[in-house]
Order: structure tokens, then sequence, then C-alpha cells
């Protein structure tokens, strides 16, 4: 079973401020996540219509190459793990940065075959968000990044997302389907919502292993992508969980029919061999003058009859006494 890794998704939560995205970063550190995931867009007219109503505003959230190489640098040297999502060609290039351990692709890349193929180019592992996706059009990406693709990502951002509408079973279909294959959840649900935490447990009891959630600095602030960014201090809860449930929840099946401690308490409360009536030394031990019983000590003792049955005693046993180790000859 694979133990639980958790990113952060900044996505342009920072809307272009420096020093905002750094405290994402620190805060995703500081949280207990694995990683942190980028929205890098190093040219806004390679990704946005100009005449798109957002394009100005979109344009003043991006940072150039250099500025993203720094801020990689940064997040490298606090030993973060770094999803980068190329929303144009150029910023692909950033693949070869410290630190970059997967691409993710944005679902309204899809079809960006530049895009894409820059991305294989690369060589660096993959992640798939699946959302708004059918199951022939995951096939082919399949087909196209071949072992290159390492994540199918379950979620789909609604702004935010109700979670009867993301249908968590479709982890289990993917599971099923792709075996060999990372299945991670990405969730989306509101800030303020129970299951912006719950969710990722029910996801990981699901066969989920991989988790991205949007962080933010202060929850509810009115910021790009806030409806479903938390605190880091429920970051760090759902990383607690995760690894609960990896500890002690989804470990490796082979060594869950070992007894725990507590498991082994339960079990000596079974019951225990003792004298039917009075009996003397020398009796010869039998089915109608033994009885199982619950008793207070339970050391030396026996729990089934045939491990007493045609023993002899050595010594005296008072009625209801326990036949323990040191009754028998």
């Amino acid at each position: 079973m694979n133990k639980s890794y958790l990113y952060t998704e900044t996505a342009f939560h920072h809307q272009g401020s420096y020093d905002y995205l750094t405290k994402l970063i620190d805060a995703s550190f500081q949280a207990g996540a694995k990683g942190v995931k980028f929205q890098v867009l190093t040219k806004c007219s390679d990704f946005i219509s100009t005449r798109h109503k957002a394009f100005a505003d979109l344009e003043s959230y991006c940072f150039n190459k250099n500025e993203w190489e720094q801020i990689f640098e940064y997040t490298a040297s606090k030993g973060l793990d770094i999803v980068l999502m190329p929303l144009n060609v150029e910023a692909v290039e950033l693949s070869t940065c410290k630190g970059v351990k997967y691409i993710d692709i944005h679902s309204v890349s899809f079809n960006d075959t530049d895009l894409l193929q820059a991305i294989r180019n690369s060589g660096v592992g993959v992640i798939l968000g699946v959302g708004g996706r059918t199951l022939d059009e995951i096939l082919a990406m399949c087909d196209f990044f071949a072992d290159q693709l390492h994540i199918l990502m379950v979620g789909f951002q609604s702004f935010p997302s109700q979670l009867e509408e993301v249908k968590l079973s479709k982890i289990t279909f993917l599971k099923q389907l792709f075996p060999d294959m990372l299945i991670g959840y990405a969730d989306h649900s509101s800030f303020d919502h129970t299951h912006a935490i719950s969710s990722n447990d029910y996801a990981r009891l699901l066969g989920a292993s991989v988790f991205e959630k949007h962080i933010a600095i202060e929850e509810g602030v009115n910021r790009i992508d806030f409806a479903s960014a938390i605190s880091p201090e429920k970051i760090a809860m759902i990383v607690s969980n995760l690894d609960f449930l990896d500890r002690h929840i989804v470990g490796n099946p082979a060594e869950s029919i070992r007894m725990s401690q507590a498991e082994e308490v339960y079990r000596n409360r079974q019951l225990r061999c003792v004298a039917a009536t009075r009996l003397i030394n020398g009796t010869i031990l039998s089915k109608e003058n033994i009885r199982l019983k619950l008793v207070d000590n339970p050391d030396f003792t026996f729990t089934r009859y045939e491990e007493v049955i045609n023993r002899m005693l050595g010594k005296d046993l008072e009625q209801d006494e326990l036949i323990t180790t040191n009754s028998l000859l």
C-alpha cells in the first residue's frame, strides 16, 4: 500500500505577489505538505485571448521565467517537491529546475497538442486530472504518455465543488481499471465545509494515495480561488488524518492479522479450565470434572478441554479453582 502524499495548490491565489507566494510556500512546509503545485504562465497571450475580460488581471498575476526559477529554488530549499502545471509551452522549460517531481496537466489544456508534446518531451512524470474527461479521453492520454503518466487525479473545481457531484466512487473504478497507476484526489469543497477535510479521508479509504489541496494564508479572504482554499492548520489536520489512516487503517493487509497488545488482552479474557467439583491429587481429568469459566488471573492456564483431558492432577483442587500448569503432573 502506497503511503499518502499531499501537496498544496497555490494556483493564482498569490495574484502576482511574490511575497505572498513565498508565504504560501512557507505555510505549506509548516503544515507538513510534501510538495507545492504552481500554475505557471510566462506569457499571458499564449494562454488567454487578449479579448478575454480577465486578460489584464491575469497578465498582472504572471511572473517571468527568472522569477519562477527563484521561486522554485526557494521551494526546493525547503525540501518540498515541485508540481509544475505549465499553461504555455515556455513554462515547460522550467521542468529542468531542481525539485520538479511532476508536471500536472490543466483540464483546459487537454487538447493543446503543442503543450502536450512539450510535456512528453520533458520526460517528467505526469499527473492527469480526469475531472470532466470521458474514459476514452483518459485512455487516449494513457496511450500518449505511456509509462510517463504516473497519477490520475479525481476531482474538479466548481468554485466550490459539491462532494455529491464529484463522484468519489470514480477512485475505486480507476483503481480497478489501472491497478499499477497511482490514483489521487484533488478536493475543491468549500473552505468552510467539513468535507474540505473529511472528503480526503473518504478518498484514502477508497484507494487514493495522492492528494492536492488549495492553501490560503487566511480562509475566506476574497482572492483568486479562495472558495476552496483552506488554512495551513486545516492542511495539517488532513496530513495528520492521512498519516493515521496509513498507519492504522489501510496499512499492509498481510500484517493486519497480527494482534495488537490491546487485542491480545481482549483475547486473554476467554474462558479457562477450572475444577468442576473438589478434586484430589492423582485425579485423571475428564470432560466430566472440568468446566470452562471466566477467571481473574489467566496466566499459565488452559483454554481448551483437550489440553488437559487424560492428564493427572498433582495437587488437590477446590471447586472452580483454576487448573494451571503447576496443577498437573
